[in-house]
């Protein structure tokens, strides 16, 4: 890509010490309001604006397009408080390959877009902004114009994310370049009180240059997006950072930032991957290797920030868990995997388990407290949906899908380690969709405790106490390999500056490890085979007229059981066969039949 007689040369200074934004110019009418931005975000002293004109290889040369932007730059040049701004063109066959290749080349900090001819209700980034923020070299700001003439606040909607930094610092420095004052606005739920949500968006302000400036607005509300809107005019800029929510997570959860774009009626400000390429990238880039990937201290304030707020109950959490639980017992009851499959995909127990996880691994008791708490109400809203559904249907006997979760085993603690490494794994790596983890996580824990309402409302109790020791044995484990990655990420205890906080985390620590050989022993004796499983009257058809009087099992490992057989003539070694098949069907594993036969004689009554 050549330069054309219409370009300038570059500036001697080396542009990698400039603070260099890029900003593709198409639109005469929207060019002064992009350049005006950008020479504002970039600064007076080291400031430098690249205007550039990318050009299709087959556009013929817009020499009149060109003068006009010439023009527009000349006027810029007069301000005596403007930085350098070029112009410069450039001839590729894709738009945004062009745009990103000059970012490459002039090591630009960011890319200044504008919108075309945005529709507010109807706003859309376009393939060409998707592909530059997808494959440029620093942070993406999308500008969304509105019809007002002017801004007099800058609103910066922040939330639990890491770029709600780069986010504010971006904010901060338009509200500098401007003279407007900013303002940065976090909507909490009505579940957590105004002093923590504010006390916790203070301290991530006190990482930011300059923060002293910046107003704090708290507000309660359901839908961030709703409360923003309410809350902002068409006289506020709004400067949003884009979301980093996985496709999945966007159409599970919704997307924010693209509601803000969509329907603010001020102009709005869209900062893309700040995350990645921001001035804070040493403090929060993930560094990745294949053995140890580690977590910056950023990355770990976002997962504490996380797990604070999925560790407390809310009404969505138990309107959630209800339907699940609602879900899973008619499952148990069907003998249907599917309806078992749909409850996982709603139940909300993902939060507070890994909650617990965080806080184990960062010895923080109010989180161990709180995950605690949410948990057991969580088991105990799930046990009473199961005890209820149980009284009512019309079973009087467990179905296969109850007494399979009434037998667990070590291979169901190897189950529930790797739903909780998928958990933990997943809540720290932006780019895994939590929502799978929801999914494994609601499979090893839902269906058990539903397990033990309807057992004990069928009067089962040894299969009630089985579900609860594979509910336990699902808890444990999950909390503890999930403790374990976020440890192995780089995340260690905290506060434990007094002699009485470590003896505490210790004994935190002992109580978890002790429990592990516990259930294991539970396991083993609780997966003993038992006669519960047998049918004795599919054994009793195989020996009619023979009469089976006992079975019993007389040995585990392996599984030999035996039946004892009144009968007044040979029993045929073909029917103890057929009844051995019978019995390793039903167990699940083979088993030896040992058929001990009683012969009956009977004497006749009366004499010769």
């Amino acid at each position: 890509m050549a330069l054309t007689q219409f370009e300038y040369e570059v500036p001697s200074l080396e542009t990698a010490e400039r603070h260099t934004i890029v900003v593709p110019l198409a639109n005469p009418f929207t060019a002064p309001v992009l350049l005006e931005l950008a020479t504002v975000l970039a600064g007076k002293e080291q400031g430098y604006v690249v205007g550039l004109l990318v050009l299709s290889e087959e556009t013929p040369y817009p020499d009149d397009q060109i003068s006009q932007m010439q023009n527009i730059i000349r006027a810029f040049r007069k301000w005596d408080d403007t930085c350098d701004i070029e112009l410069i063109t450039r001839r590729t066959p894709q738009i945004a390959e062009g745009i990103v290749a000059a970012a490459r080349e002039f090591h630009a900090r960011q890319i200044l877009l504008g919108l075309t001819d945005p529709v507010r209700g109807y706003v859309e980034l376009g393939r060409v902004v998707e592909a530059v923020i997808d494959e440029a070299p620093c942070d993406v700001l999308v500008y969304r114009d509105s019809d007002s003439p002017g801004f007099t606040r800058v609103v910066v909607p922040v939330g639990g994310s890491v770029a709600s930094r780069v986010t504010v610092q971006i904010g901060l420095k338009l509200a500098q370049g401007t003279d407007r004052p900013c303002e940065v606005l976090h909507v909490y739920t009505n579940q957590r009180p105004e002093w923590e949500s504010r006390a916790r968006v203070e301290r991530m302000l006190a990482a930011v240059r300059g923060h002293n400036i910046v107003q704090t607005k708290v507000l309660p509300g359901i839908n961030e997006a709703d409360s923003v809107l309410g809350y902002t005019n068409e006289n506020d800029i709004l400067v949003v950072g884009k979301s980093e929510r996985s496709d999945l997570e966007k159409w599970l959860y919704g997307n924010t930032a693209q509601r803000l774009v969509d329907r603010a009626t001020g102009p709005v400000l869209l900062v893309a991957r700040s995350l990645e390429h921001s001035a804070d990238q040493a403090a929060g880039h993930r560094r990745l290797s294949w053995l140890r990937p580690t977590l910056a201290e950023a990355e770990q304030d976002q997962i504490i920030w996380s797990a604070q707020d999925t560790a407390s109950p809310s009404l969505d959490y138990f309107v959630l868990l209800i339907v699940a639980s609602f879900l899973a017992s008619l499952g148990l009851l069907l003998d249907s995997g599917a309806v078992v499959i749909g409850a996982m995909l709603v139940a909300p127990l993902m939060g507070p388990i890994v909650s617990f996880g965080v806080g184990l691994c960062t010895a923080r008791f109010r989180l161990l407290r709180q995950s605690i708490v949410t948990v057991i109400l969580g088991v105990m809203v799930a046990f009473l949906v199961g005890f209820t559904i149980g009284k009512i249907a019309p079973l009087d006997a467990p179905t296969k899908e109850l007494v399979g979760r009434g037998f667990p085993s070590i291979l169901d603690a190897g189950v529930a380690l790797g739903a909780g490494f998928i958990a933990a794994y997943a809540t720290a790596r932006r780019g895994i969709p939590a929502a799978l983890a929801g999914v494994a996580i609601a499979a090893a824990l839902v269906p058990p405790v539903n397990a033990i309402g309807l057992n004990l409302a069928f009067g089962e109790m040894r299969l009630a106490l089985g579900a609860a020791l594979l509910f336990c044995t699902n808890l444990v484990s999950i909390a503890l390999v999930a403790g374990a990655v976020f440890f192995w990420l780089g995340m260690r205890p905290q506060r434990l500056h007094s002699r009485h906080r470590r003896l505490r985390y210790a004994s935190v620590l002992g109580i978890m490890a002790l429990l592990v050989p516990v259930l294991v022993v539970l396991l083993n004796f609780g997966h003993q085979v038992s006669t519960e499983l047998i049918s004795p009257n599919a054994i009793k058809a195989v020996f009619a007229p023979a009469q089976v009087v006992n079975i019993k099992i007389v040995q585990h490992d392996p599984v030999i059981v035996q039946a004892t057989i009144l009968a007044s003539d040979e029993v045929p070694r073909e029917n103890v066969t057929i009844a051995q098949d019978i019995l390793s069907s039903e167990l699940g594993e083979p088993v030896q039949l040992q058929a001990i036969v009683q012969r009956i004689v009977e004497g006749h009554i009366g004499s010769d």
